[in-house]
């Protein structure tokens, strides 16, 4: 893959800057290939530059076994836009909605588009299907889901971590140089919702939340999907742009109409939806009103992973961990739907 811009990341290995990777192009050492068979065009010295070499290896390794989760791990934020250029076909986008954000809000719907279809799952129905599903899947994207999407579900199914690499793309954005909300960028980016949901955001998804919970309103949770739907449709079409700003584009870009047909065939309008009027955000209980989210580096969501690498003894296999947590899980839901009721 000539043009495939994984190889081509340079500044995570060690003693190379921006500086040093522009030499190394230069050098004619552009890619993890080329460094391999180099003899240490930058003169670090034999020590500094077997340690450049067997970086690149790792990398490369990485990459050839297809191992995604290894290079979110390796490679600095700000190039995690070419790890989704990479996977960019297999990639899975999904977003939540909560019931507020307070510490002890609830989960209550969860979208992903994965292998072309749009995929629902909403509290007291069908939540727990979104582990099985996590599980077929390579890359997941979100937007700022480092900071919120990510940790919210490592708490719903008590896992320690995703058993897939996850990209956030609120940071490659903001590295791109686009800044602001999710809505923000897509007005910046020509992305233009269903009018249906033109206006509806976090504080709307809560009130909606609320209205299907307490009034079993039917059209305020197909709003509320449709939603949710909408914010994973339109990631899709973000990570498209912005991959065709680093001059990247995708081979098989989507088509911004077909992918809106995915939401209308999996939430379609009823008659009478249009009539569903939220409330103004100021009008909702200051407990369910959604803040602002504040910017949170990538991997902090997961500080009990940090610690136990930080202390030395995260040894056990990545894999074997995950899947005996997931056993475990799936134990103590067959436990609660057998049990007998009290």
């Amino acid at each position: 893959m000539n043009h495939d811009p994984l190889p081509a990341a340079l500044c995570h290995l060690p003693q190379i800057g921006t500086v040093r990777a522009e030499r190394l192009v230069k050098a004619g050492c552009a890619r993890w290939p080329e460094l391999l068979v180099a003899a240490d065009p930058l003169r670090l010295g034999r020590a500094r530059w077997e340690a450049v070499r067997g970086a690149a290896e790792r990398s490369l390794t990485a990459m050839q076994s297809d191992d995604a989760c290894a290079l979110t791990r390796l490679l600095r934020a700000r190039d995690h836009w070419r790890i989704l250029a990479h996977w960019f076909d297999r990639a899975s986008f999904f977003d939540i909605e909560t019931s507020g954000l307070e510490a002890g809000s609830e989960v209550t719907v969860v979208t992903c588009l994965h292998a072309g279809e749009l995929h629902r799952f909403v509290r007291d129905e069908n939540l727990e299907g979104f582990l099985p599903l996590l599980e077929e899947m390579r890359l997941l994207v979100s937007f700022n889901g480092a900071g919120f999407d990510v940790p919210r579900i490592l708490d719903l199914f008590h896992i320690p971590e995703l058993p897939c690499a996850h990209v956030d793309l609120r940071w490659m954005s903001y590295h791109a140089g686009w800044r602001g909300g999710l809505k923000d960028i897509e007005s910046r980016q020509g992305v233009r919702r269903p009018a249906d949901l033109v206006g509806v955001d976090g504080a709307a998804a809560v009130w909606l939340w609320q209205a299907w919970k307490e009034r079993r309103q039917e059209a305020a949770r197909r709003r509320l999907t449709r939603y949710c739907a909408a914010d994973t449709v339109a990631l899709k079409l973000l990570a498209a742009r912005l991959l065709d700003a680093h001059g990247h584009a995708p081979e098989c870009v989507p088509e911004a109409a077909a992918l809106w047909r995915l939401v209308d065939d999996a939430c379609p309008v009823e008659p009478g939806d249009d009539e569903l009027t939220p409330p103004p955000p100021e009008n909702l209980p200051a407990a369910r009103r959604p803040a602002t989210p504040q910017p949170v580096w990538p991997g902090s969501g997961d500080l009990a992973g940090m610690l136990r690498n930080l202390a030395g003894f995260d040894q056990e296999a990545r894999a074997s961990r995950q899947a005996r947590l997931r056993a475990k899980w799936r134990e103590l839901r067959v436990d609660m739907t057998s049990s007998p009721s009290q």
